[in-house]
């Protein structure tokens, strides 16, 4: 039969997405011959171990091979060979795409497309539809391969995501943009819209969210157990809900595994500190309807003190510019076939992190004399169980519940003077979630099947915090409560192709519309109905249109509501420029911020046009190019972007009160939960303070964000057993936002502290069944700092990283699958560019966009036993 273009291109599409079923080799494909002796058994079994034998990736379906026999392969074959010789005549094809073998059900004739693979990709719940959406892939062996070490790097390496927010990466003791590594966690913050507004999945169902910041910590998942990452960029809280504005990230586990792997990594950054050791280990079994899979990993990295770094030397040697940490997590994946038409699958997730910082407020004394030690310990946990039902005719269902908690307890130990104030603020997340949905074939139309999901559920979650404060031996508890929500949730998405294989014509390949719409209430807050729509169109076998438009949503996090108010009382001398005239010598300004218990839900309208073109004449070649616009209206943030410009900038005018009374004073610093935080250096004088700023949060902002975003991916054999892949991705991202109604908008993006317009990555890799090596180099574009009079330009960040690994062949015992690792990060030692502070103890350079880690050494051993 002859399969079209346009078939398999969406066949590889649905195959990468397989939410299960998906084998990663541990090597790159080969050409060669290789010896197999594998006895008749189960197809599953068999194709696993070719791609194990082989060292190349086989993907398929667990319903394409479930209950299917393979007969004994026994000689020499090749890797492609033998998987021919393994599915025999049982109605299955196999295609070569990327380097990896796609298998899936042989159309029902000729004309059938891939539509009917029986896969859902993320960005929609229709399985064998591609997504109007554009979707990142990431394997788990493709970041290996690039010296990525864990899923907090992940962040790092993606151009659409901001590295700005909750991230381990963003020092205290800065303004840094309001943002800061509260406890160490990493979360994805897709378009800089903040990593509330990215919805991060496991394995398709939603986890509790980070206590501290609403998110997902996606550092708790073992590289181990990761089989790989989707991610759109595109709003979609018409198919998941709330929070998916900038974007969804699904992070895919392996679903069993046969065996066990173990692997060691030490490293340290060549500069001093960053000392890290890493140990993890993946197994499990396999057996005739089922598996599982378990993995653990444990990790440690010492901080990067002050006087570790040239340009942070002007700090006090207790400064810390990175955190210390201590890391234990696990993850347990399992599945079992309970019928022919019922199976069970389980997903498990567990984790432990405690960490230290210090934050010193003075250049000349010590963090125990006038400073901060922050001692935040994070737990979480999440359990899944999910039933999925083959009821016939092409229809599947699937019943899921979640339960799961993040609990954070942080342990400040605040020093004024050489005296001690121990503060303790203990945030718990809980989330239980239900949901059940269906989809299947609605009816036949000459283009193909038309395709219907729907579902439905209940989710609850409930923030519980405690805030307490111990001074001289007085314990104040500020605050003790609990707050809980509430939703009910249903959605519905149609698929129609109008043209298919069947009925194609010229300039006409493929057309499909979808529509999807949800309806979610959150009870006492907000009742929300979000629409998308969605475009495919192909006008010739190598050219891919796609077009989504869509509503999306995000109701205040608890977090957001409850949020501590602060009453920080700052020198008047830290406020530049100053007013005119300049403030009188001993002038104080207190700045009042945190939560709001009125604030509204947040609104957003997003469109992204995108098109794909993979020719074919240049086999392994795909590039596309993607357009995208979001309208984001209600938006909850502190209507001062720049607070030590606030007294003289007229955007926030609105939001300073210049002369107050001392009963205005005493009210403001009534409404924060600790009181009074003197931090000016002088006794508090009601007649001293020029001028009260408040930056609690509203609903008042709105943000426009637009850009383009460019991927290209190229693979090739070079020979017999030699495989070349090259890599690259840009996003340009033009942002405003808009602090108020009637003011005007202020730049989001180029500027210090926010995205940068322009990032890019790019990377090679070259492998053969011993060797394999990579290159990768990642930019940053530099930004402007505007908070002074006369702007300067902050540098772009460059780095360089290498990896390369060995394979001993032919080894036996220990030597036998055997790796070993050497990784490069940041080769040239690439170094933050200076930044202006008024306040010398603040962080010297712009942690939000550029990393002190410096020049980072490796090395890394993984055995499979």
């Amino acid at each position: 039969m002859t399969i079209s273009r346009k078939a398999l291109c969406a066949a590889l599409l649905a195959a990468t997405a397989s939410a299960a079923g998906m084998v990663v080799s541990p090597a790159h494909a080969q050409e060669a011959t290789v010896t197999f002796d594998l006895p008749a058994q189960g197809l599953a079994t068999t194709l696993r171990e070719i791609a194990r034998a082989g060292r190349r990736e086989i993907l398929f379906a667990d319903e394409d091979v479930r209950g299917r026999r393979s007969p004994a392969v026994r000689g020499s074959f090749t890797v492609e060979q033998a998987v021919r010789l393994a599915i025999g005549d049982s109605g299955l094809v196999v295609e070569e795409q990327a380097g990896a073998l796609f298998i899936r059900v042989r159309p029902r004739t000729p004309q059938d497309s891939a539509e009917e693979a029986a896969i859902t990709v993320t960005g929609t719940r229709i399985r064998g539809a591609a997504s109007p959406s554009p979707v990142i892939v990431m394997t788990r062996r493709g970041l290996e391969e690039q010296g990525v070490p864990d899923l907090a790097s992940v962040s790092r390496i993606i151009p659409q995501n901001y590295t700005g927010g909750q991230n381990p990466g963003v020092a205290g003791g800065g303004d840094q943009g309001g943002y800061n590594n509260i406890n160490n966690s990493t979360t994805l913050n897709l378009r800089g819209l903040g990593s509330d507004a990215t919805l991060t999945l496991i394995n398709g169902h939603r986890l509790p969210y980070d206590a501290v910041n609403q998110g997902v910590d996606i550092s708790t998942i073992p590289l181990a157990a990761l089989e790989r990452i989707e991610v759109i960029t595109d709003g979609a809280s018409a198919l998941y809900g709330s929070d998916a504005v900038g974007g969804v990230a699904n992070v895919i586990l392996r679903r069993d595994y046969d065996g066990l792997q173990t692997g060691a990594r030490v490293g340290a950054s060549t500069e001093g500190g960053n000392v890290q050791q890493q140990y993890s280990g993946v197994g499990g079994a396999r057996w005739a309807g089922g598996g599982f899979m378990a993995a653990l990993d444990y990790s440690k990295a010492t901080p990067i003190y002050a006087d570790e770094r040239s340009y942070s030397r002007s700090l006090h040697p207790t400064q810390m510019i990175a955190t210390g940490s201590r890391q234990v997590s696990g993850v347990l994946a399992g599945h079992q076939d309970l019928a022919s038409w019922a199976s069970l699958e389980l997903d498990a997730q567990l984790a432990d992190r405690r960490s230290r910082k210090a934050n010193a407020f003075s250049v000349t004394a010590p963090v125990t004399y006038f400073g901060q030690l922050s001692l935040p310990v994070v737990r979480s946990y999440a359990v899944t169980p999910s039933l999925h039902l083959r009821p016939g005719s092409g229809w599947e269902a699937t019943v899921e519940a979640t339960h799961g908690e993040s609990s954070t307890v942080s342990t400040a130990k605040r020093y004024t003077n050489g005296a001690v104030m121990i503060g303790r603020s203990a945030y718990d997340d809980y989330l239980t979630n239900f949901e059940a949905s269906a989809e299947g074939p609605l009816l036949r139309l000459p283009g193909g099947d038309a395709r219907l999901a729907l579902g439905g559920g209940y989710r609850r979650f409930r923030l519980a915090f405690n805030v307490r404060s111990t001074s001289g031996g007085v314990t104040r508890v500020t605050r003790d409560a609990v707050e809980r929500r509430e939703s009910v949730f249903g959605y519905g998405e149609l698929s129609v192709p109008l043209v298919g294989a069947p009925n194609r014509m010229p300039l006409v390949e493929v057309l499909r519309l979808s529509a999807a719409v949800r309806y979610e209430s959150y009870a006492g807050i907000d009742a929300v109905a979000t629409p998308k729509l969605g475009l495919v169109y192909a006008p010739h076998p190598d050219i891919i249109l796609k077009y989504s438009w869509g509503r999306s949503f995000k109701i205040p996090t608890l977090q957001q509501v409850n949020q501590t108010r602060e009453a920080v009382l700052l020198s008047a001398d830290l406020f530049e420029p100053q007013p005119a005239p300049p403030l009188p010598a001993g002038s104080t300004v207190l700045l009042v911020g945190g939560g709001n218990p009125d604030l509204r839900s947040e609104r957003a309208t997003s469109s992204t046009l995108s098109i794909e073109y993979k020719p074919s004449f240049v086999d392994g070649l795909r590039i596309e190019a993607s357009y995208f616009d979001i309208d984001y209206r209600g938006r909850i943030a502190s209507p001062i972007s720049d607070i030590l410009s606030a007294l003289t900038n007229p955007v926030a005018s609105d939001f300073v009160l210049h002369s107050p009374s001392a009963s205005q004073l005493e009210a403001m610093i009534a409404t924060a939960a600790l009181g009074l935080d003197n931090q000016s250096g002088q006794p508090y004088d009601p007649a001293q303070v020029a001028a009260i700023v408040d930056s609690s949060l509203r609903n008042t902002a709105r943000e426009h964000i637009r850009g383009v975003d460019l991927g290209i991916d190229y693979s090739a054999d070079l020979g017999a057993d030699s495989r070349l892949q090259l890599s690259g991705s840009a996003s340009y991202l033009d942002a405003a936002r808009q602090p108020a109604a009637d003011l005007p908008y202020e730049r989001r993006s180029g500027l210090i502290f926010t995205p940068p317009k322009f990032r890019a990555r790019g990377s090679a890799s070259w492998a053969t069944s011993a060797v394999q090596l990579s290159a990768a180099l990642n930019y940053a574009e530099g930004t402007l700092d505007n908070r002074l009079p006369t702007t300067a330009r902050i540098g772009g960040f460059t780095t360089l990283d290498l990896s390369g690994a060995f394979r001993p062949t032919g080894g036996h015992g220990m030597l036998s699958n055997l790796e070993l690792r050497l990784n490069l990060q940041n080769l040239l030692n690439e170094e933050p560019d200076p930044i202006r502070n008024s306040d010398p103890s603040s962080i010297p350079f712009d942690s939000t966009n550029q990393s002190p880690i410096g020049r980072f050494v490796s090395f890394s051993v993984t055995k499979q036993w």
